[in-house]
């Protein structure tokens, strides 16, 4: 009996352990990210949707920006809800658009490189987001209907 007794206080000490040490490793911190930029991609679909609005993501060099079209030109959203979704971040992103990489930089005027439109279509992308420091990776790949994956993280192979 006492025994078992060391053996349950010994399994709850390490499971505190690993349960409050698991929430600060960067793999957890990275998918965490990325799962987010999955959530804002969707929400933003649904709204495009619901609301019969166009949207973008523009990736800027440390995060991205939210874009909405006005029926002339796409320009940053300033609807507070969507502004709040605007993130900056230390990853590096490499976006991929018709087998097409696009440059991520800095620029007066935002471009639109994710399209999210109130027909309920999305651009079709593959998104690697690296963390540098630790030497890992996340791909998120959509379809056309929206419908996006997430693969990782693993170790960086770039």
């Amino acid at each position: 009996m006492e025994i078992l007794v060391v053996v349950a206080v010994i399994s709850i000490i390490a499971s505190t352990i690993l349960l409050n040490t698991s929430f600060h490793r960067p793999a957890s911190e990275l998918k965490q990210h990325a799962g987010n930029l999955n959530k804002t991609l969707q929400l933003l679909m649904q709204e495009a949707i619901l609301e019969d609005r166009n949207f973008a993501l523009s990736l800027l060099p440390k995060g991205y920006m939210v874009l909405e079209y006005d029926g002339q030109e796409w320009a940053q959203s300033s609807d507070k809800f969507l502004m709040k979704l605007q993130k900056e971040h230390d990853y590096s992103d490499e976006l991929i658009i018709d087998s097409n990489i696009v440059k991520i930089e800095q620029k007066d005027k935002a471009d639109p490189h994710i399209l999210m439109l109130s027909s309920g279509e999305m651009s079709v992308f593959e998104w690697n987001i690296e963390d540098r420091k630790n030497n890992l990776r996340v791909k998120l790949t959509s379809t056309m209907l929206g419908s996006i994956t997430m693969e990782g993280p693993v170790e960086s192979f770039l």
